[in-house]
């Protein structure tokens, strides 16, 4: 048999001592477990308190002992024994490490208190660890499948900004974060983000990846390469005020209209880049309405019209506000969370790309 280490967190005593001595060590050890070792001091067995109290309590000759008042065996609670078991499992880890051996460990939560057990706090501890461990491995497998979608996003972009112009272009565009005053509808000027038009499409592309990601092109109904063409392209005939921190101004009368420059990117993709003609639909239109598109919009399109409207406006608020997105695709339907430092533009709304059909509650916002 192969020998057992000794544990030496763990009080021992030699196999051949009495139950009072054993008392004795436990109570000067303040450990309710004993190690059990033999004259060569390997362990052989552990001892249980429950065990010498089982066999004290059996015995007739302990009759007064027996019924003797507790009062005078009770410890008090004190401050110290109170803890928040809603805490962080290394804090209470901590907590019960400090106070060593002490039992019963007293907790409270809101004013209730109770005992809280060693072994259901390991338990905790066991459970959260496997809680963690799950998540790592999906977050690892999610992680996966993003990268190679991201992979084929820089591929994308790669081949479509040979030209550096685009980039140059894109990047010498800026945008601006504000504050809105709803009382008189104008907003004050709070930062400058430069490069912001190219932060812009990059955010773009990074929800579109987070929808394929869900598995939002085995629809049918969405091309990835057109949505990625229009993506880059559609704001690359856009023009800002030079505008400076502090500033107030009606947004209405600083800012073009947004389908100015949608025509003038229409035409860019078009004449310049000659991209498809769907592309360029998209580009042209993607500041206009369902309701304002011409008779001759191809209906093919509505689906990607929608979906392109829709990353557009959250793009600005992550661009310009440091919004919070969270989308989920359920088949046809579109899943928005959207969390912004200005509640005005908060947004829990669902969208179904093949019905028209929108529900919920917030403020759109295209850039």
């Amino acid at each position: 048999m192969m020998p057992v280490p000794r544990y030496n967190k763990v009080p021992s005593i030699k196999v051949g001592l009495s139950i009072e001595e054993a008392v004795k060590i436990m109570a000067s050890q303040q450990s309710f477990v004993l190690q059990v070792i033999n004259d060569k001091g390997e362990p052989v067995g552990w001892l249980n308190c429950l065990d010498i109290l089982k066999t004290i309590i059996e015995d007739s000759a302990v009759v007064k002992i027996k019924e003797k008042s507790i009062e005078k065996l009770i410890c008090p609670i004190n401050e110290e024994d109170y803890l928040n078991v809603f805490g962080e499992l290394s804090d209470i880890s901590r907590w019960a490490e400090k106070r060593g051996h002490r039992l019963p460990y007293f907790t409270t939560t809101e004013g209730n208190a109770g005992i809280l057990s060693v072994s259901g706090l390991l338990q905790e501890a066991l459970e959260e660890r496997d809680k963690e461990r799950e998540l790592r491995e999906e977050a690892q497998l999610h992680f996966e499948r993003i990268n190679y979608i991201h992979e084929e996003l820089e591929k994308a972009l790669a081949n479509l900004f040979i030209d550096p112009n685009v980039i140059v272009k894109l990047k010498s565009i800026v945008e601006y974060q504000d504050e809105y005053d709803l009382s008189t509808g104008k907003i004050k000027i709070t930062g400058v983000i430069k490069e912001g038009t190219y932060l812009h499409v990059v955010n773009m592309l990074r929800l579109l990846a987070e929808l394929w990601e869900q598995g939002l092109l085995e629809l049918g109904v969405i091309n990835k390469e057109t949505l990625v063409n229009a993506t880059i392209f559609h704001d690359l005939g856009k023009v800002q005020p030079p505008l400076k921190i502090g500033e107030v101004v009606d947004p209405k009368e600083a800012f073009e209209p947004g389908k100015y420059h949608a025509f003038r990117s229409a035409l860019i993709a078009k004449n310049v880049y000659h991209l498809d003609k769907n592309v360029v639909q998209l580009i042209k239109y993607h500041h206009h309405t369902e309701e304002e598109l011409p008779p001759d919009f191809p209906d093919g399109l509505l689906p990607m019209h929608r979906l392109f409207r829709l990353i557009d406006g959250l793009s600005a608020g992550i661009t310009r506000r440091g919004s919070k997105v969270n989308l989920t695709v359920k088949g046809t339907i579109v899943q928005v969370k959207e969390e912004s430092i200005h509640p005005d533009y908060n947004r829990c709304i669902e969208i179904d790309l093949c019905r028209e059909k929108v529900s919920g509650e917030g403020r759109e916002e295209t850039c």
